[in-house]
């Protein structure tokens, strides 16, 4: 009965790829088409060896803002550049209630660490928490599902219940750098600190800009045991 369902949709309310503009069937990953969908690409060098920035010189190897001043996490990778494609799923995973873009987000996060490292010496992996109130808004957190599905690829435990945030706060997006950072600012916590006791942990979260969100989340972890603090981001901005 729903396959029936789905060919009538198909003839009569065809849906749109969401970047192209292509119709196509409504089950075709979610809302892309698949020449879409498969024109995704991981970042590759040049990029900070610290935030993991795309560089636009072969020779770089800092940013302007790592250069300056370094972040309390050891560096940043991220599976690809918040633009086109990537912006778009982005968007219709976190805000328009398409939970089903996390299975195929997580399998491009994954793609990426298999094919570039990056999990050496990683005992856990904890998501950035988000809060209460978008949680009840969107039901679920994008950032948990996409750690969810890493963690089980790779087989690594995955920790939900240390990073904790205790504040709602501004969107981020509206802000200058550094109004980022004090955006933030004891915005999380931490429970049970004795399960990151020397742990070596993989922060996971879908965009990383400044790195403000991320900076002060390893604050948190770094400051109740855990040894050293990685990030991996679905995307990275320009």
């Amino acid at each position: 009965m729903r396959n029936i369902l789905t060919n009538i949709l198909d003839v009569f309310f065809p849906a749109n790829c969401k970047v192209c503009g292509k119709k196509m069937k409504i089950d075709r990953k979610v809302c892309f088409c698949a020449e879409c969908w498969n024109s995704l690409k991981t970042i590759k060098e040049p990029f900070c060896v610290y935030c993991g920035k795309q560089l636009s010189m072969p020779n770089e190897h800092f940013c302007a803002d790592c250069t300056v001043s370094r972040l309390s996490f050891v560096d940043n990778r991220s599976a690809g550049v918040y633009q086109g494609v990537l912006k778009e799923a982005l968007y219709e995973f976190k805000y328009k209630g398409k939970k089903r873009l996390g299975k195929y987000l997580g399998e491009f996060m994954a793609a990426y660490l298999k094919e570039n490292g990056g999990l050496e010496d990683i005992d856990l992996i904890i998501p950035v928490p988000i809060s209460e109130s978008k949680l009840e808004k969107r039901e679920y957190n994008q950032t948990e599902i996409l750690a969810d599905y890493l963690g089980k690829y790779f087989e690594i435990p995955v920790i939900k219940d240390v990073l904790i945030r205790t504040k709602d706060t501004l969107a981020q997006y509206e802000l200058s750098r550094e109004d980022r950072f004090k955006n933030v600012n004891g915005a999380f916590d931490i429970k049970n600190p004795v399960k990151i006791k020397w742990a070596c942990i993989l922060l996971v979260d879908d965009l990383l800009t400044s790195g403000a969100t991320a900076d002060e989340c390893s604050k948190m972890l770094l400051g109740s045991g855990a040894s050293q603090i990685r990030v991996f981001t679905l995307a990275r901005g320009l």
